[in-house]
């Protein structure tokens, strides 16, 4: 009935290296969803961190030692996509370094594998900040609204609600919410008819009203405002690109800075990086991070408190990840988590595990002279 609305121009149908609607007609992006920081302006001052955090590299910051509310990414798969974008982006810089310095040249397969390492060493040290890791990623959200954590990773739209939560009950500005430019995709939720509806009718007339302008400015205007929601703001992102377009509108919006068609740095993602091995990601990141939390812990703050040369040679010691390499994920450690044979993962998590270990207490002993 609108096939004005399926161009480039409106809801594109790939965006960012994501797909916005079915080209056979079966689903169609309603809204985007995107992932990045949730911030408690009162912990940062109180930790002394003046700027507020803009890429995932803040959350490697030293300050914020306990203070990283992070969700298990074998129990969130928002979460993991999260992480899975922290790796992409490191991944695309080095593709753009690579290129600049060997223009012409195929350094495809270098960049990723370079890339995926020095996504996963940032990835542990934002672990090694970790207050906790939950099961489920409404929570962190919640604790950086109260207090006590000082930032958190979440999915866009838990991170402005929670932000719209707090600004509803007491009025105040504590809470910020930010998706890295150039560190985060831009994905959509989609919206489809189940075969065999027995209202089908009524069924494509919602969907056409949540894709028509009107049902789009609900997901992002304030409430009470002209099209806007009568009581709650969603704090959505539209799928229209169109919608963008309205500068008139930025009174009425919630987030009237956020566009993700105009972003200066996009992150596209391309799925033959890390698709397939998406759970494989999951599982390292769990080990690394969560399963000898206490010890990487420990390895950290004697980093920190380190000095010069010991801290580097630490540090060093504490980013080997050598046993993670990206073709060893993709092979070995790809055919163990794929087994049949349950005692296989077992048995490759107690090994990754007992590696880790030994690299974080080495890392703790140079650091203290040992």
């Amino acid at each position: 009935a609108h096939p004005e609305w399926f161009t480039d121009d409106v809801i594109p149908q790939n965006y960012g290296g994501e797909e916005y609607w079915d080209p056979q007609g079966r689903w169609q992006g309603c809204v985007i969803s995107a992932y990045g920081i949730v911030y408690n302006r009162d912990a940062l001052r109180r930790l002394g961190v003046a700027a507020e955090p803009r890429q995932w590299s803040d959350l490697a910051d030293p300050r914020l030692i306990g203070e990283v509310a992070l969700c298990d990414p074998l129990k969130s798969g928002s979460i993991a996509a999260a992480f899975e974008n922290v790796i992409q982006q490191q991944m695309q810089l080095r593709l753009r370094a690579l290129r600049a310095a060997h223009p012409g040249a195929d350094v495809e397969a270098q960049a990723v594998s370079e890339g995926w390492l020095e996504g996963l060493k940032l990835v542990q040290l934002i672990g090694a900040n970790a207050r906790y890791f939950t099961d489920t990623s409404q929570k962190p959200p919640i604790d950086v609204a109260a207090g006590n954590c000082a930032a958190g990773l979440c999915i866009d739209f838990y991170g402005r609600q929670q932000e719209e939560a707090v600004r509803r009950r007491d009025g105040s500005g504590r809470l910020g919410y930010v998706s890295p430019d150039g560190g985060s995709t831009s994905s959509v939720d989609p919206i489809a008819l189940l075969r065999g509806a027995r209202h089908a009718d009524v069924a494509r007339a919602f969907i056409t009203y949540v894709l028509s302008m009107d049902g789009q400015k609900l997901w992002n205007f304030k409430p009470g405002t002209p099209g806007g929601p009568a009581r709650f703001a969603l704090r959505r992102l539209p799928v229209r690109k169109d919608f963008y377009t309205h500068t008139e509108w930025s009174a009425f919006r919630s987030d009237p800075e956020a566009d993700p068609f105009s972003q200066t740095e996009q992150l596209v993602y391309h799925p033959a990086w890390t698709g397939g091995i998406f759970h494989d990601m999951a599982f390292i990141i769990t080990v690394m991070c969560q399963d000898t939390h206490s010890e990487l812990t420990a390895a950290w703050r004697a980093v920190l408190a380190a000095p010069e040369p010991a801290r580097s040679q630490a540090l060093a010691a504490l980013q080997d990840l050598s046993m993670v390499e990206y073709e060893r994920v993709k092979g070995p450690i790809h055919r163990a988590l794929g087994s049949r044979d349950a005692v296989d993962q077992v048995r490759l998590r107690s090994e990754l595990g007992a590696a880790f270990r030994r690299n974080y207490a080495r890392a703790e002993a140079i650091a203290r002279g040992q």
